[in-house]
């Protein structure tokens, strides 16, 4: 396999030539991934030889990484004509929470394409790191850094291809928070797809899997019902929703760019009734929470790969016995 001849190249296999530092690696820091493994390299040579390999995964994939690209960027253009010039009214108003709903829907679903390699990996993974070939938390971290600048393009795509044809908020600043913002999704949509292909038995399952839940986030993200009509023992998962997060992301962003600006005229008069700072109130949002939402939304892509690695080392623990 390509990762064992990498890997055997940085460090001799035999344990009298192992280094002092991969000796005191044997168990220590990794006493949950395997308890009685000695790894053959340092955790640094790991990470560098799956670097590569990942990147060359992908290069061999290309098709369908170049489809998601080419993708994002007519599903990007499709959305910026349908709602091109979305104007400054109450019919506004709805455009944008749609289109941010889409949009959410679109980057979300989206990810799973990336589901077969995950599903294909994952037993070349289990029977490496149950070997000593490498860590697990090694791989993890090769595979989010290999992922990071892909998926930020992808952003960028999309961002540009919508952004300015809608007309949404003409500041670079809230640009550049919008691109973060798909940016920190597609990331989370990432590491949820990674969580389940390691926990689904088959492509079939995981789809399903993957179906199922996204579609319950979506429906208590507050779209279709508002949290204050949500039955109480149902109230939970709005909070664990993903979908909440990134749509108040979005709709802060852009309405705090739009305080003071209105939507809504009385009668046609000077009198306005509905104001940017109206829409966020009533829905429950305000500026200050820009970034509360991005920390949480961080957090849910930190949740799913601790989630992927506690799968993954019961997984390598029991194919042991």
């Amino acid at each position: 396999m390509e990762i064992l001849k990498q890997l055997h190249a940085n460090k001799p296999i035999t344990p009298p030539s192992l280094p002092p530092s991969s000796q005191e690696s044997v168990i220590s820091p990794d006493n949950k991934e395997a308890s009685d493994v000695s790894y053959r390299s340092s955790r640094l040579d790991e990470i560098c030889s799956l670097y590569n390999r990942f990147w060359k995964i992908i290069y061999r994939t290309r098709q369908l990484l170049l489809t998601n690209a080419l993708e994002a960027l007519i599903v990007g253009l499709v959305l910026g004509t349908i709602y091109i010039n979305i104007g400054y009214d109450k019919e506004g108003i709805e455009k944008r929470f749609g289109l941010f709903a889409f949009t959410l829907t679109f980057l979300l679903s989206s990810t799973t394409e990336t589901l077969p390699i995950f599903l294909n990996e994952r037993p070349i993974l289990l029977r490496e790191t149950s070997s000593g070939v490498y860590r697990l938390s090694s791989y993890l971290i090769a595979n989010t850094l290999v992922f990071l600048p892909y998926l930020l393009a992808i952003a960028i795509i999309y961002s540009i291809s919508v952004y300015f044809l809608v007309g949404l908020c003409a500041s670079w600043q809230a640009f550049a928070y919008f691109v973060l913002v798909i940016w920190i999704i597609v990331l989370m949509a990432n590491s949820f797809v990674l969580f389940l292909s390691s926990l689904a038995p088959n492509y079939i399952a995981g789809t399903s899997l993957v179906t199922i839940l996204l579609g319950s986030f979506f429906l208590f993200s507050g779209y279709f019902i508002s949290k204050d009509s949500m039955p109480k023992y149902w109230l939970f998962m709005h909070f664990f929703s993903m979908y909440k997060y990134a749509l108040d992301a979005l709709l802060i962003n852009e309405y705090s760019c739009l305080v003071s600006r209105c939507f809504l005229w009385y009668n046609e008069t000077s009198t306005c009734m509905v104001t940017g700072a109206d829409v966020l109130q009533k829905k429950g949002l305000h500026e200050r929470q820009r970034w509360t939402n991005i920390y949480i939304l961080v957090g849910f892509f930190v949740f799913y790969r601790l989630l992927c690695l506690l799968v993954l080392i019961r997984r390598v623990s029991r194919s042991k016995k």
